[in-house]
């Protein structure tokens, strides 16, 4: 898990990888707003991540709330 702000300073970003899902590393991320809330965020997955488990998807969030405010 890797924590940042994104490109525009103003954005943060909670990125997930797991080596075991993609090789390539990010398998989603949680992007939000600095003046934006819980509610504002949004998940990106990558195209080449054909599926994800439910379980990892629902840690990532519930752990990106944490970290981002919600």
């Amino acid at each position: 898990m890797i924590e940042s702000e994104g490109s525009d300073p103003d954005t943060w970003i909670v990125e997930f990888r797991d080596r075991r899902i993609d090789e390539h590393g990010t398998v989603l991320a949680v992007i939000r707003p600095e003046e934006g809330s819980w509610q504002d965020a949004v998940v990106s997955v990558p195209a080449e991540v054909a599926e994800l488990p439910v379980a990892f998807v629902q840690w990532a969030l519930d752990t990106a709330q944490q970290r981002l405010g919600g």
